[in-house]
């Protein structure tokens, strides 16, 4: 998965991946852009607009990412580093999608419960993928324990490891992996019930553009 046309720049690769994964899908194209003038012009004289721009770029060139993974399977034997970059474009969607709906919730631009909740849901992504740490670990009462999922091949029991909130190097280390539909899911603590819940992607992204960019009807309404 590494070939390339001869003589291409980087700089020409990356701009012909953003311009391809908009030409795959130009309706939802238009449905990101037409998100960032309706939500963005609710914070006036700010780059809000510029940063859902940016967002719906990035949604585009994962979802191209995610198609072409899950009907171009990397061969037997083969190195496939799509999952690494896929990885590196849908956290710092995460992140610009948590920064976004902050923003909105914290100005009280949007107060719906369906965004609220989206909102959170973002947010305990963010915390556990850039905090290392638990989502609102000050609510824990007492310390947890926790295991990997996967042993590595010396290992013939999971070891097991204390989070502590009042350790300063306390760390978390969520599991993340790829969806039936090839995009990133990540699994997250939820402190309030002590359980935890899987999050994908793409789901993610169909949420917000349902909420704050519905898609038009034939006679143009949304």
């Amino acid at each position: 998965m590494t070939d390339t046309p001869a003589g291409a720049s980087i700089g020409q690769l990356i701009v012909a991946a953003f311009g391809l994964s908009k030409n795959a899908d130009p309706k939802l194209n238009e449905r990101w852009i037409w998100m960032s003038h309706r939500i963005g012009s609710k914070l006036p004289r700010s780059l809000l607009s510029v940063a859902i721009r940016r967002l719906g770029e990035v949604d585009l060139v994962c979802r191209a990412l995610e198609s072409e993974m899950l009907s171009q399977p990397p061969r037997e034997g083969e190195l496939d580093l799509r999952f690494n970059y896929l990885v590196v474009l849908s956290e710092w969607w995460i992140s610009s999608a948590y920064a976004i709906c902050f923003t909105l919730k914290d100005r009280k631009i949007l107060d719906d419960p369906e965004f609220l909740t989206l909102a959170d849901d973002l947010r305990m992504i963010r915390v556990q993928n850039e905090k290392f740490e638990l989502p609102s670990d000050r609510k824990l009462t007492e310390p947890l324990k926790f295991s990997p999922a996967q042993l590595r091949p010396d290992e013939k029991e999971a070891p097991i490891y204390v989070y502590d909130k009042a350790d300063p190097l306390r760390a978390h280390i969520a599991q993340k992996g790829l969806s039936a539909r090839r995009s990133l899911v990540w699994e997250a603590f939820v402190t309030k019930t002590g359980e935890s819940r899987w999050f994908e992607r793409l789901e993610l992204a169909d949420r917000m553009l349902k909420l704050l960019s519905p898609p038009k009807s034939p006679d143009g309404a949304t």
